[in-house]
């Protein structure tokens, strides 16, 4: 008999895990612009560029406290510009973006917040067709944090959530003969969409 039902036990636990987990691919679009956190006269910032992401997402639900963790590993390409000494220079920045989303639902909306990692993999300026190496002038990790909407429907699930910065990009980058002594972060605003495979 305690066999039976540890075997029974065993495969509601089993059930109930595969029931609370889902796992699918995930594209997004963003926007995203360099903030300057110092006033510098000689720089300024660009308007907001596009760029896009594309990945996995993996959602688990937490029983009893109705709540979900949402990981994501995703592949991130941001543009940004910059005006320098009334130059342009656009800055072209890939990384590894991995969020970590909490969140919970208000009928059918959910709402998430989390932090998110980023690893910089490749980041490059480009004055006048001249490109740069300027990866080594840039911190190699840096954490920032996400909040935002979403809601799925059917297989699909749909994002738009905004995206700050807890710390710095970088400091003292040079570009174009000019050392940008200030604090850079990024922040932008993703849309995205995944679809649920289990």
């Amino acid at each position: 008999m305690k066999k039976t039902i540890v075997m029974m036990a065993l495969m509601l636990v089993a059930y109930s895990a595969s029931a609370q987990f889902t796992l699918g691919p995930r594209v997004a679009l963003t926007s995203s612009s360099l903030n300057l956190k110092d006033a510098v006269t000689s720089v300024q910032e660009g308007d907001s560029e596009f760029g896009y992401q594309f990945g996995l997402f993996a959602r688990f639900k937490v029983p009893v406290i109705g709540l979900y963790v949402q990981p994501e590993v995703l592949l991130s390409k941001v543009d940004n510009t910059l005006n320098i000494n009334s130059q342009n220079v656009d800055l072209s920045f890939n990384r590894l973006d991995v969020p970590v989303m909490i969140g919970g639902k208000i009928g059918p909306l959910r709402i998430n917040a989390g932090p998110s990692f980023s690893f910089l993999t490749s980041a490059e300026s480009d004055v006048s067709g001249t490109v740069t190496d300027l990866k080594d002038n840039y911190n190699s990790t840096t954490i920032g944090y996400q909040a935002g909407i979403g809601i799925d429907i059917l297989k699909f699930v749909l994002d738009v959530k905004y995206e700050g910065s807890l710390s710095s990009l970088g400091e003292g980058v040079p570009i174009a003969g000019t050392t940008i002594n200030t604090d850079q972060r990024v922040s932008q605003v993703v849309f995205a969409v995944g679809f649920k495979l289990f």
